[in-house]
């Protein structure tokens, strides 16, 4: 009897545990399923191309040989110019004639002559001005070809070297590029501006560039051509390691890359991509691996 009573004890004490089970399920809310909501991404595809690694001046353009012509020792009046700004010299020919008389006594006209072939740049005196060797007559410029000097300096000094090119723009010619060469490069430190003197050279068979002209100047350190080449934005930074995202179907793979030279808004890949390949350009930051991604259309 005893034995019996202990069995109906444990049957109830089952049935109340089983009771409690069913009624948890139940009370429970079912559990929704959550769908990833995809990123919306841009995309392109790797390519070959070029890349320079540069260095930014500025600069003031002057005529490759630019001279300020004096008189040497004639003193008189200008009697006047034999020839008009923008007029093409060359070396020995006149330019102006200088009235050398005096009250009572009368010379031969002064010649002033040009001492290099170019083209006048500017005339500074009207006829009957003063003529004097501290008086400039005309200034004078070779503009086949024209010089920039810039200032180099000294932290940059170890990647700028004499025969490195040169893309020099203007704002007279927006979207132009005119390339040249790092000719000289002084061999001292001015102790005051802790620079170091360059000197470009820059053909101008079609005088565009005048002496003058404000110059920007990116002086090309480092180039690669055939190379792979992706935006700046596509390379990202996830703990200490530079990354980007490829597409693999709807989703994002993240990859390690080892990257090479930089320049403004692009970055070579030297490990981690192939040619081919599509990366995402816009709508990386965030992401993870694996994440869901919508490609945008930019039709």
């Amino acid at each position: 009897m005893k034995k019996r009573f202990w069995w109906i004890i444990l049957i109830i004490f089952v049935a109340f545990i089983a009771f409690r089970i069913v009624q948890q399920f139940k009370t429970r809310e079912p559990v929704k399923s959550v769908t990833e909501v995809a990123t919306e991404v841009v995309i392109e595809e790797v390519r070959r191309g070029y890349i320079a690694q540069t260095l930014s001046y500025t600069g003031n353009i002057a005529g490759g040989e630019q001279v300020t012509v004096h008189p040497i020792e004639e003193t008189g009046r200008l009697i006047k110019y034999l020839v008009k700004e923008g007029d093409i010299v060359k070396k020995g020919q006149v330019i102006a004639l200088v009235d050398r008389s005096i009250k009572g006594m009368e010379f031969r006209d002064a010649k002033i002559t040009s001492p290099i072939s170019g083209t006048v740049g500017m005339l500074f005196l009207d006829k009957g001005a003063m003529v004097a060797p501290q008086i400039p007559i005309a200034m004078i410029a070779d503009i086949d070809r024209v010089k920039i000097k810039i200032q180099v300096i000294e932290k940059d000094l170890a990647g700028v070297h004499k025969g490195q090119s040169v893309v020099i723009t203007v704002d007279a010619y927006p979207g132009e590029k005119f390339r040249g060469k790092l000719e000289q490069l002084s061999p001292f430190v001015d102790p005051m501006t802790r620079t170091v003197e360059g000197e470009i050279i820059v053909p101008n068979p079609g005088h565009l560039l005048k002496p003058g002209m404000f110059a920007r100047i990116e002086l090309i350190t480092e180039e690669h051509t055939n190379t792979i080449v992706v935006p700046e934005k596509t390379v990202i930074e996830k703990d200490g390691e530079r990354v980007v995202f490829v597409l693999k179907g709807e989703h994002a793979e993240m990859r390690e890359v080892e990257t090479g030279i930089e320049s403004e808004h692009s970055i070579e890949i030297l490990k981690g991509l192939k040619i081919g390949e599509k990366v995402i350009t816009l709508g990386n930051y965030g992401l993870r691996n694996g994440a869901r991604i919508k490609v945008e259309s930019r039709e």
